[in-house]
């Protein structure tokens, strides 16, 4: 499972809890939203809710959503959520019978459209070293011109050698482990330099491959997501 869909796996459960039932028997409404609480401009995701009744149970009553403002849009029926304005945020309730949910904030993102490796595919570590090159990739949004995306996440992760244990790792991120997740800054690019580091007192390996994603709150991987990095280390 990649970090991408892990983070639309784990998913908000919120609910209006210690209330007592609406005439329709509805005690809490139990949403299931992306976490974070998140969605593009222009990006569409699909909200999921079910009304339950005070013993716990799925009741057969429909739950409709209410947009709270115009940053964002949601289908009343349907859940469809699509993101309206950038670096805003906009809030929904949900509905069933005569109970409404807890309001949900949701920030809307800029669009990212593309992810692009800067940066040769290849590259060597000469034998006195014990740094890779910075791994650098970059967020932009289509123009024009082009421009780069600031404040999105990028998942760097070390997929090549495969380690059963962390006492067998041989290489690792500059972060530390194997995966290192980081949010772009206004050049599209990590804060810091992303490397890879040989793990003092062990034989280093031929080479480490080392891959970089993003993905839409939705899911979805942005265009570009899974360059990889292929680095090479020279024998003393």
């Amino acid at each position: 499972m990649n970090p991408g869909q892990l983070a639309i796996l784990l998913l908000g459960m919120l609910g209006c809890s210690g209330l007592t039932a609406t005439e329709e028997g509805v005690a809490t409404i139990l949403l299931q939203i992306p976490a974070p609480a998140e969605v593009e401009a222009s990006e569409t995701i699909t909200l999921r809710a079910a009304a339950l009744g005070s013993d716990g149970d799925t009741l057969n009553i429909p739950v409709f959503w209410i947009a709270l403002d115009t940053t964002i849009v949601v289908d009343s029926v349907t859940g469809a959520l699509t993101g309206r304005n950038p670096k805003t945020t906009g809030a929904i309730v949900a509905r069933a019978g005569g109970l409404y949910s807890s309001r949900i904030t949701f920030t809307v993102l800029t669009r990212a459209d593309t992810l692009v490796r800067l940066g040769p595919a290849i590259s060597t570590v000469p034998a006195g070293d014990s740094l890779s090159q910075d791994l650098l990739a970059r967020l932009d949004q289509f123009g024009p011109p082009p421009s780069p995306v600031l404040g999105r996440r990028l998942v760097y992760q070390l997929v090549e050698p495969v380690f059963g244990t962390s006492d067998e790792r041989t290489v690792e991120l500059t972060g530390g482990g194997l995966i290192q997740s980081v949010t772009t800054t206004a050049f599209g690019t990590p804060p810091a330099p992303i490397r890879v580091r040989p793990v003092a007192g062990r034989s280093r390996p031929d080479s480490a491959i080392v891959t970089v994603n993003a993905w839409r709150p939705g899911g979805a991987p942005i265009p570009g997501s899974g360059h990889r990095f292929i680095i090479r280390f020279a024998l003393p």
